[in-house]
């Protein structure tokens, strides 16, 4: 259950004594840099209710170098959506993975930061770039967690990232006149106050959002309950009973961010939310970790109905089918399980997955065949 990367930030005296100039990255870097993934299309259902669409984009670290480019980059899965008449106005949900906002940290800075090999250089050179900020937020802004590097970080970031993350999905709502469950993104105790996402001096947290098909963001925030132990470093946890249950036009949705559809008290909250539909946005890396033997809970104890002797014996890939959604969704009131996963290569980092999906009270087989720089989505009808 390795779902996020860990990187370290260096500090030393020299930096303090250091001057950087910022130097944007040329357009015509990143138009050859830009992934041109090749789409895979899963379809399922004959309703004509309305459709929900998971997608899991392939993204690098270059989808991420301007506001632009990761509209751009994102908006490819919502007009094949659309090319392929599997948008409804204003009766469609777009789902996407855990993290996609998270590396809005690096968005509009200097292209210094792009030509790093790891994502270990790519933090160091972020701070060296912005060392003011770092020292006045390192040294005045109130720290809640062990790796206050970590947390400094996307603390001094936290507003450019927030107004960007907030302008990209607006947009595409609008655009599409589709409602967007955006995935997740790293935030210091954000609220939605008079419409607007706002960061405030509290503890770092996972959060997801919903955006109506109108642009407007839902003030209610998904808050990641389970962290797992090196996200505990620098993320707090959320509480159960105050996630919400968001009101569509397909019915009531219930979001688990990653780590959070392994744990039986959260299918305990879904039934008493009356969902019918259940989306988990995550995150898995490195790329090979599916094949890997599954460890057991990370950074908690492994709940009661687990099997002992399945701990480094099944593969992760199993686990998250056993132990994960499609293991634990016995509700017959959701008719719609999707569970997504963030797919590309982020400096050294390589995340993969597959989507696990289940219709109608039954798991439905993921489809794919892997293919290099490919992006997935997977249409449901209700």
């Amino acid at each position: 259950m390795r779902f996020f990367v860990s990187f370290s930030v260096f500090l030393s005296i020299g930096i303090l004594t250091l001057h950087c100039k910022k130097q944007p990255l040329e357009t015509s870097i990143l138009s050859v840099n830009l992934p041109k993934p090749n789409l895979y299309l899963q379809i399922e259902g004959k309703g004509k209710r309305g459709t929900v669409v998971g997608i899991e984009p392939y993204l690098n670290k270059y989808s991420y170098a301007t506001e632009e480019s990761f509209y751009a980059s994102v908006r490819e899965y919502f007009q094949k959506a659309k090319d392929n008449e599997n948008i409804f106005v204003d009766r469609t949900i777009f789902v996407l993975p855990e993290y996609i906002g998270t590396w809005l940290v690096v968005t509009a800075e200097a292209k210094s930061i792009f030509e790093k090999e790891t994502i270990t250089e790519a933090m160091e050179e972020l701070v060296k770039q912005n060392i003011g900020s770092f020292l006045w937020h390192y040294v005045f802004s109130p720290s809640y967690s062990s790796d206050h590097l970590k947390e400094t970080l996307f603390r001094m970031k936290a507003w450019q990232m927030t107004d960007r993350y907030q302008s990209i999905f607006s947009r595409l709502a609008r655009e599409y006149r589709v409602a967007i469950v955006a995935g997740s993104i790293v935030l210091p105790h954000p609220k939605v106050v008079e419409g607007k996402i706002t960061p405030t001096d509290g503890p770092l947290e996972n959060v997801s959002f919903y955006f109506h098909p109108d642009g407007r963001v839902d003030d209610q925030i998904v808050r990641k309950l389970f962290p797992i132990a090196e996200e505990k470093q620098f993320l707090s946890e959320g509480k159960l009973n105050q996630n919400p249950t968001y009101r569509t036009a397909l019915g009531k949705l219930y979001t688990m961010v990653c780590a959070d559809s392994w744990f039986p008290e959260v299918y305990q909250e879904l039934t008493q939310t009356e969902a019918e539909i259940l989306v988990v946005p995550s995150f898995v890396a490195p790329k090979d970790v599916w094949s890997e033997k599954w460890n057991g809970y990370n950074g908690y104890a492994n709940p009661k109905d687990i099997n002992l002797k399945d701990i480094g014996t099944i593969t992760e890939k199993l686990a998250w089918k056993k132990y994960a959604m499609n293991g634990r969704l016995k509700n017959p009131n959701v008719k719609l399980g999707m569970n997504v996963f963030f797919r590309g290569e982020i400096w050294d980092m390589t995340a993969s997955g597959d989507a696990f999906l289940q219709f109608l009270g039954k798991p439905l087989n993921n489809l794919v065949k892997e293919e290099k720089n490919q992006g997935r989505l997977y249409v449901f009808y209700l």
